[in-house]
């Protein structure tokens, strides 16, 4: 970490507003392509459940983690929530017959 001047607080935070609007439009794009897996998932009888791409997932979260000097228990956690709000919208995807149930 570099050694930022206090008068350099404001110019930090506005850094770290546009990471958070990426990081915001990422999960959105994320939630967005997992409710079209939950729809081929409807259509094809795959069951929403898939213990091993779940795995696989947080796997590679933990890797991520290790590489960049993060600890993988808080990527994991972060990757519980978002896979838990998945399996939600996925199972109302599933239920609901696909996109005409979905509210913009």
């Amino acid at each position: 970490m570099s050694s930022e001047r206090a008068d350099d607080l404001p110019a930090l935070r506005g850094q770290l507003d546009a990471v958070d609007a990426v990081l915001l439009e990422a999960v959105r794009e994320r939630l967005e392509i997992c409710l079209r897996i939950g729809e081929y998932k409807r259509v094809h009888g795959v069951p929403m459940m898939q213990p091993q791409r779940i795995a696989a997932v947080q796997d590679r979260a933990a890797r991520f983690a290790r590489r960049h000097g993060i600890d993988p228990a808080f990527l994991h956690r972060l990757y519980d929530v978002m896979i838990a709000e998945t399996c939600r919208l996925e199972d109302e995807w599933i239920a609901g017959g696909g996109p005409e149930r979905r509210a913009s």
